[in-house]
């Protein structure tokens, strides 16, 4: 190696040797250092500027009111229904309605009763459990019993069914479902001392009573009957508050075993059709349609609409309801935040007043 060669290699040397001890004594590198000073903070505002800056206006009332989380502008709940979809009231949720009680007793469980079908002596109990939530797809099982006992006569009804509850987009849902009816009814009633409700909407219990020991010849009723119902209903909600509902219900297929004809039994609230075989189409004798607009504010569920039945006025009762909801967890965090709602107005109307009122001279 020429001498010029070993002095310029020495040379590169001591140039190197600082670099490799800044690197071990963790200084960042020319490479490294360049990422840090393009992310240095950006200078701060002049004088000029800040002086120029001006507080916000503080909030009116009429902005304060507009905020306020009513139901009307708040996002739209899919599961609030439970009376025609596969939905269950929330645990620890009350619904008190005209024609029934629940409670959700379970999650996605709830039972009920019906006071009115009490109040004409039919015992009576429902329940239903939500078993199945596969994104927006819901199964409902569920099952009824009815039975009614006036002297020797016993009456009984038993129903099991399911129901399906589609999303099929985020305001729009679809609900099918079905159930099997078992009806059974043994001995004669004893109508002289009915129910005082039943008394009421049928006055000429005591000539019915007549006219049936006439057909049957004083022997006892036994009639057994079997039915299948079928159920479909959609919703479009516009806003928490705010529904369409359609409904649209039917028996589909019934097989009754009774000696008795229909011809035999006087008219009286549809018994002669219940207790004897008619070879009528099922569905032409029991279709229910309505179409409703529910509300549904802070603890209250009213439906209202028209429909069209086979029976007089049986679509008022798919069409008509009035309700009261207590408790669950969705109600309760919506008065949560009414009530946060509530303190922030009145802290943002304090603090205007006192902002608006005059200081005290200083004496």
């Amino acid at each position: 190696m020429s001498p010029r060669c070993t002095v310029g290699a020495l040379c590169a040397l001591q140039m190197l040797l600082p670099v490799a001890a800044l690197a071990e004594e963790g200084e960042p590198s020319a490479v490294d250092a360049a990422p840090a000073a393009e992310a240095e903070t950006p200078p701060a505002l002049p004088p000029e500027a800040l002086s120029a800056a001006t507080a916000p206006a503080p909030i009116g009332a009429r902005q304060l009111d507009w905020l306020e989380p009513k139901r009307s502008q708040l996002d739209q709940n899919p599961y609030g229904s439970t009376d025609f979809t596969a939905y269950t009231l929330e645990l620890g949720e009350w619904r008190i309605g005209l024609g029934s009680v629940g409670v959700g007793a379970l999650p996605r469980t709830h039972l009920s009763v019906s006071p009115p079908l009490y109040a004409l002596g039919i015992v009576n109990g429902a329940a239903k459990v939500n078993l199945v939530r596969v994104g927006p797809v819901d199964l409902a099982l569920g099952g009824q019993a009815y039975r009614l006992a006036i002297g020797e006569f016993s009456g009984r009804q038993l129903g099991a069914g399911a129901m399906s509850s589609v999303r099929l987009t985020a305001p729009w849902s679809l609900h099918v479902g079905g159930q099997f009816n078992l009806f059974s009814a043994t001995g004669l009633p004893d109508l002289s001392d009915p129910p005082l409700l039943l008394g009421l909407v049928a006055p000429d219990l005591a000539n019915y009573q007549e006219q049936v020991s006439g057909v049957v010849g004083g022997a006892p009723l036994d009639v057994a009957a079997r039915s299948v119902t079928m159920k479909v209903a959609t919703d479009l909600r516009l806003n928490r508050r705010d529904s369409l509902v359609l409904q649209a219900s039917g028996m589909v297929w019934s097989d009754v075993d009774s000696d008795v004809s229909e011809e035999q039994l006087p008219p009286l609230m549809n018994l002669d059709k219940a207790l004897a075989g008619s070879s009528a189409t099922p569905l032409r004798d029991s279709y229910v349609a309505s179409l409703a607009w529910q509300f549904s504010w802070k603890r209250a569920d009213l439906r209202v609409g028209g429909g069209v039945s086979s029976v007089p006025g049986a679509w008022l009762l798919q069409s008509t309801e009035l309700a009261w909801r207590l408790g669950g967890p969705t109600r309760s965090s919506e008065r949560r935040m009414r009530a946060t709602w509530r303190e922030n107005r009145r802290d943002a109307l304090q603090g205007a007043t006192q902002r608006a009122a005059p200081e005290a001279p200083r004496g």
